[in-house]
């Protein structure tokens, strides 16, 4: 008897624990690089609109928690995030000679002398796919755009605007990253 009864009394703590699990019970959990392309993707206008080419990226990487939401009545959570992003130094002697020289540029607030550069920036934004412990897809987010500095080890923190629901979040067993490389914002 008194086995029965320690049965059904951590059956029951595991069902009422599980239940009553609240957001601040989310922790930091490591981001898988998505294997394909390396863990980012182009887009045509970033590949072919382009004159001066990304730097490789040394190193991608990141980490991912699900926050609390404001009213807690409402049961949905964001995806918090946390990614770096080490780019290689920009070869200079590959890139156009306008971008070597000061020059002049038109704009709509007036005429302004831009420097030779030194590094690129380009746009990006990362996509998180939700994945269960069996490896299915249960959701894909993607978060704001970010500026992606060639030269440095970027370090972005942020969180997705689309919201996830809790039961989607407690069932989340791994999210992958990949960063979509959209544009280059140098290039003029």
């Amino acid at each position: 008897m008194s086995l029965f009864l320690l049965v059904i009394a951590i059956a029951s703590g595991y069902y009422l624990g599980s239940s009553r699990r609240t957001p601040k019970d989310f922790a930091w959990q490591e981001l898988t690089i998505d294997p394909i392309g390396k863990g980012y993707r182009f887009t045509s206008e970033a590949l072919f609109n382009s004159d001066i080419g990304l730097p490789d990226i040394k190193k991608l990487s990141g980490k991912a928690k699900f926050l609390s939401p404001i009213k807690l009545e409402e049961g949905k959570l964001h995806l918090g995030y946390i990614v770096s992003v080490d780019v290689e130094k920009l070869n200079l002697e590959k890139v156009p000679e306008k971008y070597r020289e000061e020059r002049e540029e038109k704009y709509k607030a007036g005429e302004f002398t831009v420097m030779p550069i030194q590094e690129v920036i380009y746009q990006v934004t990362f996509e998180f796919t939700l994945k269960d412990k069996d490896g299915f897809e249960l959701i894909k987010l993607e978060g704001p755009k970010h500026s992606l500095y060639s030269g440095k080890d970027n370090r972005f923190q942020d969180k997705v605007s689309q919201p996830i629901l809790k039961t989607v979040a407690e069932r989340t067993k791994d999210i992958v990253l990949n960063m979509m490389v959209e544009k280059c914002e140098t290039c003029k």
